[in-house]
């Protein structure tokens, strides 16, 4: 097998401009990256990662939390007073002790499940527009229990409380074995003695109530309550991602990248074959010079010639412009709608928007050319430039980890050009690399000349038909021998001689020179009428 020629110099050239114009120049001037992508999520404002300034500022704005606001709702009120009425009857369940219900003299508290406080400095709320006092007062979070949960609770979460709840039960038997000790101390020998030992012995029974209601707690009910008020908290939240301010916000970022995607990589080829040209040129110009006098005229004159060249030269490659655009654009689109929805699950770094953009971009390449096959390419050709756009986006992923990497590099004069030039060196050399091994490496040779000789479906079904029809072609040929015996130009020529013949004489001249020389048997005599009339009513008998 012949090894081809590969042209290191000319091919680290065109690679590492188109990188450091695109991907490494173009990209710092035309994209903002920023942590967690440029829509906002629940996700990511919940984490104070914001997108957008004017979502921060509306956060920032949400006004203090004010309780009484919240207690003096309209539903916690009714919800209040259907409880009380419950709890009168004794059928009032309380789901944060099991096995209990409230029942008339327990002090009862309406707790809501998820705090009001929580829920009013929450920015996914405060991002989707609802309203705090209606979602903190919905019904799947309003709970009764005994007042002693509710405010050893107060604002916490309920995981928050049940943590707690541990430390909290041994600190106030603690407290109340020293109100014993303070109890057992305490003398009654006059009036004033006797009420301030009673005024500790109500608060030691206050406390051991409330203790004893503590250690009632039901850690999995309260779970339970508590993830069904979360469930329904989150549902409403969530509705912020089918709303048309999120659709708005999505589309309109989406179709921001993509015509920055389109600019960039339109604008890069244009760049790229101005520094072509003006690479050509001015080894030429400089090699005229030293030979001739130098004259601004001829100088002017060289440059206008330049300019006229790098005209051409776009001119030429203008489909190719307009076909870039399109294509990048759609990676663009694509790549930002790909952000905004992983945003929506965890937090994307700089670095990640960087990746799905240059990965899309390679990945729209790859769906052109395997679904469209522009160059009606064999499948071991396919397969080699698939393979050759995959270490595309492989190269300029390891170019991004290079610049990342260089960022110390900021501090220094010129620091950021540094970064870039050696960013795109990089990725310039390691695709060179993965695409000589792809062209030169003896495996990946064998590789391709196998699935060469694979052929699809459709390409052995054409490959079928070219078989039938060439054979219906010899046989035709052959059944065209065998029926007349005539080639082409005997046929020819006897349908000349019947064309030319003057009148019917002639041509029954032809007909019977023709008839004799086939050796054909008639049943009548040619050019004998009554052998001709014979046979006509021998027809007609039968």
């Amino acid at each position: 097998m012949a090894t081809q020629t590969f042209d290191w110099s000319k091919e680290i050239n065109q690679v590492i401009v188109k990188n450091l114009v695109t991907t490494f120049g173009l990209d710092f001037l035309l994209f903002e990256d920023k942590k967690g992508g440029d829509v906002d999520t629940i996700h990511n404002v919940r984490k104070d990662t914001w997108a957008t300034e004017q979502e921060k500022q509306n956060y920032e704005n949400r006004g203090e939390y004010d309780s009484h606001i919240y207690h003096s709702d309209a539903n916690y009120i009714q919800k209040g007073r259907n409880d009380k009425a419950l709890q009168q009857e004794g059928k009032l369940k309380d789901h944060y002790r099991k096995d209990k219900n409230l029942v008339q003299g327990d002090n009862r508290d309406l707790d809501h499940v998820i705090a009001a406080h929580e829920i009013h400095n929450d920015a996914g709320r405060v991002l989707t527009g609802l309203d705090g006092v209606a979602l903190a007062n919905q019904d799947s979070n309003l709970s009764s229990t005994v007042s002693s949960v509710n405010r050893t609770k107060k604002q916490y979460s309920v995981d928050k409380f049940l943590k707690d709840l541990p430390q909290t039960i041994k600190n106030r038997e603690a407290e109340l074995s020293k109100l014993g000790q303070q109890l057992n101390k305490m003398p009654q020998d006059t009036p004033q003695q006797k009420h301030e030992y009673q005024k500790v012995q109500d608060k030691i029974r206050k406390k051991q109530k409330s203790l004893d209601e503590l250690k009632q707690v039901d850690s999995n009910g309260m779970k339970k309550v508590d993830k069904k008020a979360r469930l329904e908290n989150e549902k409403k939240i969530n509705s912020y991602y089918t709303s048309s301010k999120f659709f708005k916000d999505s589309g309109s970022a989406a179709g921001l990248a993509g015509i920055k995607m389109g600019i960039r990589e339109s604008i890069g080829l244009v760049l790229a074959e101005i520094w072509f040209e003006i690479k050509e040129v001015i080894p030429a110009i400089y090699a005229k010079y030293k030979q001739i006098e130098f004259k601004i005229i001829d100088f002017l004159d060289d440059l206008k010639e330049t300019v006229l060249n790098i005209i051409e030269r776009v001119k030429v490659r203008f489909k190719d412009i307009l076909t870039s655009f399109f294509s990048s654009g759609i990676s663009g689109f694509f790549s930002s709608l790909t952000t905004t929805i992983l945003n929506i699950f965890l937090t994307t770094a700089k670095f990640w928007g960087k990746i799905i953009r240059e990965t899309w971009l390679n990945l729209v390449g790859i769906i052109k050319l395997i679904f469209f096959n522009p160059e009606n390419l064999s499948t071991g050709e396919l397969t080699k430039a698939t393979f050759k756009i995959l270490s595309a986006s492989i190269g300029l992923i390891v170019g991004l980890i290079v610049k990342e990497n260089l960022v110390i590099l900021k501090a220094m004069l010129f620091g950021d050009e540094i970064s870039i030039f050696l960013s795109g060196l990089s990725s310039g050399i390691v695709i060179l690399c993965l695409n000589y091994f792809l062209e030169q490496s003896e495996t990946m040779q064998k590789f391709w000349a196998y699935l060469d000789r694979i052929k699809s479906k459709y390409e052995k079904t054409v490959d079928h038909f070219k078989e039938i029809n060439a054979e219906l072609d010899r046989y035709v040929l052959e059944l065209t021998q065998l029926e007349f015996g005539l080639n082409i130009n005997e046929l020819s020529q006897f349908a000349y001689q019947l064309e030319t013949a003057n009148s019917e004489l002639e041509r029954n001249i032809v007909l019977k020179h023709e008839i004799e020389k086939q050796g054909i048997v008639l049943p009548f005599e040619i050019g004998n009428q009554e052998s001709t009339t014979n046979w006509l009513l021998g027809l007609v008998k039968e």
